[in-house]
């Protein structure tokens, strides 16, 4: 798919911004106690939606092979070498090219006109989509909008369940945990379930006139963030992140709270509770001593 675009637009989007670093890129721990520290850390991974409502956090097990569609080569070769920039710093595998797409970030005109095309020619690329965030997907007016498909494997990861539409991720509010579905094993008091979530497609579709103005690789940065991992949209993103870019005076950049976020993701074992992994990562979030004081 290729767009012929206003040369104004593609001024805007490639404009650069002067990104400062502050302190609110990390864990503010001046004048806080632990507990203010933790709270501080419980509330980003919160607000990213990473392993909420009874969902084990599902990530990338295949070496990620970003695509970028609607711009010429070169725009596209400069998104795609962002993520894997992104990928590469927080130990995520990367594809070497010519690889298999895993990852398709689309440039439009108008992001809805696309779901809504896709989702008419293949409409089960949005079944794991919960009904709220489909009609947000198909009809809102997000500058970006983005989801994936995941599948369920073994514990080790060797191979598929052969489940396409994995109880996890039909549904948000309430938890999905079929019976029968996931199995559980405890061993020195720690649970350990016996299937795991992977994902196995991504999709992220950035509307160029709603992101006018924004830096090209700001816009890269957030497709990043929301590619590598299974982020949550969300009316309130937090301000300390990359995932706050539309806000007014949000991010421009990853912070070091989504780069810490990122690597604590891809350590964390997937065999566990969506309880026990958002404990893990928000201990991810934590400097070293606060992790150990707790």
């Amino acid at each position: 798919m290729r767009l012929a675009w206003p040369p104004l637009l593609i001024a805007a989007l490639l404009a650069t911004a002067a990104h400062a670093q502050t302190s609110s890129d990390t864990i503010d721990v001046t004048g806080r106690t632990p507990e203010q520290v933790r709270k501080q850390a419980q509330a980003f991974v919160r607000a990213t939606g990473v392993a909420d409502d009874g969902r084990p956090v599902a990530r990338w097990a295949e070496p990620v092979c970003p695509r970028v569609l609607g711009v010429s080569a070169e725009i596209g070769r400069r998104v795609a070498d962002k993520v894997r920039e992104v990928a590469r710093g927080a130990g995520i595998a990367v594809a070497r090219a010519p690889c298999r797409t895993n990852i398709a970030i689309s440039f439009a005109g108008d992001g809805g006109a696309i779901v809504r095309a896709l989702a008419a020619k293949a409409p089960g690329r949005l079944v794991e989509v919960a009904a709220d965030d489909r009609a947000a997907l198909l009809d809102g007016d997000a500058p970006v909008r983005w989801w994936h498909a995941t599948e369920m494997r073994t514990r080790d990861g060797m191979g598929t369940t052969g489940n396409e539409s994995p109880p996890f991720a039909l549904g948000r509010a309430g938890g999905v945990m079929m019976a029968g579905e996931v199995h559980f094993q405890y061993n020195s008091s720690i649970a350990s379930t016996r299937m795991v979530r992977v994902l196995k497609a991504g999709t992220v579709v950035i509307d160029v006139n709603r992101a006018t103005g924004m830096p090209l690789d700001s816009v890269a940065a957030f497709a990043a963030m929301v590619s590598l991992a299974e982020i949550q949209p969300s009316e309130a993103p937090p301000r300390n992140s990359i995932l706050s870019l539309f806000e007014n005076g949000g991010s421009r950049d990853l912070t070091t709270l989504d780069e810490n976020f990122l690597r604590a993701l891809y350590r964390l074992p997937l065999d566990r509770t969506a309880l026990a992994q958002r404990g893990l990562l928000v201990r991810g979030l934590l400097d070293p001593a606060d992790r150990d004081g707790n």
